[in-house]
């Protein structure tokens, strides 16, 4: 009877080993979600992403979404093939659902509607039926809120106008900057006036002294690159909301002070004649008188 060497039998042994292995790691199915933060603002609607890979069918499987911040917060819990959120956190109710339609192509993403301030923080897509290694992902979200800047008039200061900007129901804490009508960023009358409100949102106030120009157009842009967005708003301030300006002062000073130097220069001029005429007739009287 043949046998194989030992040396085969070693070579088939750890050829079947490696396939085995890549053949397991291959078809192992893993939780992933998204090395991305998800953004959104006040009110929007966000998805947070989980899928199987790769993809097999979830219908028949348990899905945790729970609040990281806070373990006991059930934020949603799909079980039995159905949406099981009888023991909800209050704050979610009526808010959260999972593309149903989705779930046999291993797609578990969770779905939050009008998303408020407290629910930014970082959640659990969490699959304790599944027989892997990874069982689970976390998703990072974070909520902003913007909101239009409002520009006002508030007075006059010198030979300029004062130019009042009010942006309030920003977050996280925005900045804040005027500018011209070619873009260049004005000096502001002293810094940002800042406050927050009781829900945590940010105002923003801040005054420029702007010059009369041509085109008397000016800016108010509010920025916030955590969130990546930005908001401005335009204004044309009239000719006539400016004071008169120091050189029209000056032309007209020297206009009347003109007017008033020629006036006496010709009154001047008036009496004079007036008083050579009259000596003329006098020299006149006399010389007949001597004849």
């Amino acid at each position: 009877m043949k046998t194989f060497p030992t040396s085969a039998v070693w070579c088939l042994g750890i050829l079947f080993i490696s396939v085995s292995l890549i053949t397991t790691g291959s078809s192992e199915v893993q939780v992933v979600g998204s090395a991305n933060t998800v953004v959104a603002l006040i009110g929007d609607d966000v998805i947070l992403p989980c899928f199987l890979k790769p993809n097999v069918s979830a219908e028949d499987m348990t899905v945790e979404w729970t609040g990281l911040y806070l373990k006991t917060r059930n934020i949603h819990l799909y079980l039995d093939s159905r949406d099981s959120n009888e023991d909800q956190h209050p704050s979610y109710r009526g808010r959260t659902s999972m593309f149903n339609e989705e779930l046999k192509n291993g797609n578990v993403s969770l779905k939050l509607t009008r998303v408020t301030l407290s629910d930014a923080g970082s959640y659990r897509c969490f699959i304790p039926t599944l027989k892997s290694q990874v069982k689970e992902t976390t998703v990072q979200l974070f909520v902003g809120a913007v909101s239009q800047p409002v520009i006002s008039i508030d007075g006059t200061k010198g030979w300029g106008v004062v130019l009042k900007c009010e942006s309030g129901g920003w977050f996280p804490e925005p900045e804040m900057e005027w500018l011209d009508s070619s873009g260049t960023i004005l000096p502001a009358d002293g810094p940002p006036e800042r406050h927050r409100d009781s829900e945590g949102l940010y105002a923003v106030r801040r005054h420029v002294t702007v010059n009369q120009t041509d085109i008397n157009r000016f800016t108010c842009r509010v920025n916030q690159l955590e969130i990546n967005h930005m908001k401005e708003t335009e204004i044309n301030v009239p000719d006539d909301v400016f004071p008169k300006s120091q050189t029209g002062l000056i032309v007209g000073l020297i206009a009347a002070v003109a007017v008033a130097v020629l006036a006496a220069s010709a009154g001047v001029y008036k009496r004079r004649k007036h008083t050579d005429g009259e000596f003329n007739l006098i020299s006149d009287w006399s010389l007949m008188s001597h004849h």
